[in-house]
């Protein structure tokens, strides 16, 4: 019978029963001629299996701010413990260089705009005079062609005049136009798209300058002083650390042996040092769908399950370590006995055998119900509070056999 890993939290402690040498009936003394087996009783308690962890308190929702910007910090409007909205401003960076730049990248911008407008209108003068030019060729062409035919031309000034209207069609077909509207080339195009991105991309960094809040809640952390370098903050740790704290909850790794036991909505009694014999409540309020490394030197692997605290004490703070006990199962009222006291039968069958008031061996078979690392919850219509039953009964023990209680 395979032990599973379990906590058992027991209303009432098992009884053991030890002696010395007894006959079952009265207390007349006599010389003990069973075979000697150790006992225990069946007792009636509350049963319970937890599965118990230990983890950091933190808030429900957590952003750490930071900026990759080698700018100095010029202002740090927020302390430790400050309570902050959503897009608060928390500090502020030296952004002259920045501003430096977007002025010239914006009269740059400004110059190549005019040079193209430039371009444009010279280049529908040429197209105008391409297409006139075009025109003129197109009309003499048709002009020799009508001569030609009632022999007023030659075939040779026919072909010139192709020959004209042909390089009139290429030098309008070289200048950049739509139907006769000039256009900018692609190169021009992409020159001016990456001025305007060189821009936005300033632009950007200018509204970076101002660090802000991610998430409404608390200051937790400044990692950051007023002459820093933002990318250069407290041991390479975020600028700030905003939390909410108005919900805590604890992030336990559970083993992959275990997590089949823990479901969403499973009661969790949580306690802590600062607390003292004090407990609050919890739930487990979500399970990761997927595991991770313990760590990097174990094969073993975890499954981050989050519970929520659900009761509120001035005493728990997020950084401090805590203690879950995650609720598996329970069974209230009911009669327990030692592991030690289950045996399995030859046909499958888990019974426990029991010492009757003549001193034999008496063998029920009995369901288990809920069981942990120490103790059974069993069930029969023979099994009663109170009776003594043979712990570690070999196999050789059978029914009816005389036994003395040791």
């Amino acid at each position: 019978m395979t032990k599973k890993k379990k906590i058992i939290i027991a209303a009432v402690a098992v009884v053991l029963i030890a002696g010395g040498l007894k006959v079952a009936l009265g207390s007349r003394q006599t010389e003990p001629t069973g075979t000697p087996v150790t006992t225990g009783t069946v007792v009636r308690q509350d049963l319970e299996e937890v599965l118990k962890q230990k983890a950091t308190l933190e808030g429900t929702e957590s952003a750490e701010v930071a900026s990759k910007l080698h700018y100095e910090v010029k202002q740090v409007l927020v302390k430790e413990g400050d309570k902050v909205t959503k897009g608060q401003l928390l500090a502020v960076l030296d952004s002259g260089d920045i501003q430096d730049q977007i002025a010239q990248t914006k009269g740059d911008i400004q110059l190549l705009e005019y040079q193209q407008q430039e371009t444009l209108a010279e280049r529908q003068r040429q197209i105008d005079n391409a297409l006139m030019e075009k025109e003129n060729a197109a009309k003499d062409y048709k002009d020799k062609q009508d001569l030609f035919a009632i022999g007023a031309a030659s075939q040779a000034e026919v072909d010139a005049a192709k020959d004209a209207l042909d390089k009139a069609q290429r030098a309008l077909d070289d200048i950049p136009n739509e139907n006769g509207k000039a256009v900018l080339t692609s190169s021009e195009k992409q020159t001016k798209a990456n001025a305007q991105q060189k821009a936005s991309i300033q632009s950007s960094t200018l509204s970076d300058c101002q660090i802000r809040s991610a998430i409404s809640g608390t200051v937790t952390r400044v990692n950051t002083t007023v002459g820093r370098f933002a990318d250069e903050s407290e041991d390479n740790k975020p600028m700030f650390v905003i939390e909410n704290l108005e919900t805590l909850q604890m992030k336990v790794l559970v083993s992959e042996n275990d997590i089949d036991r823990v479901q969403v909505g499973q009661e969790v009694e949580i306690s802590a040092d600062v607390l003292g014999k004090e407990t609050v409540q919890g739930v487990v309020e979500r399970i990761s769908p997927t595991g991770e490394a313990k760590s990097s030197t174990s094969s073993e692997r975890v499954i981050p399950v989050y519970i929520k605290v659900k009761e509120e004490n001035e005493k728990l703070i997020a950084g401090i370590n805590a203690n879950a006990t995650i609720k598996i199962a329970s069974a209230k009222d009911a009669l327990v006995v030692p592991l030690e006291a289950l045996a399995e039968l030859e046909d499958g069958t888990t019974a426990v055998y029991t010492v009757t008031d003549a001193g034999t061996v008496h063998i029920v078979p009995v369901t288990l119900g809920l069981e942990t690392d120490l103790q059974a919850e069993i069930k029969s219509d023979e099994i009663k509070e109170g009776q003594t039953i043979i712990l570690n009964p070999g196999a050789a023990m059978t029914e009816g056999m005389a036994v003395t209680v040791q």
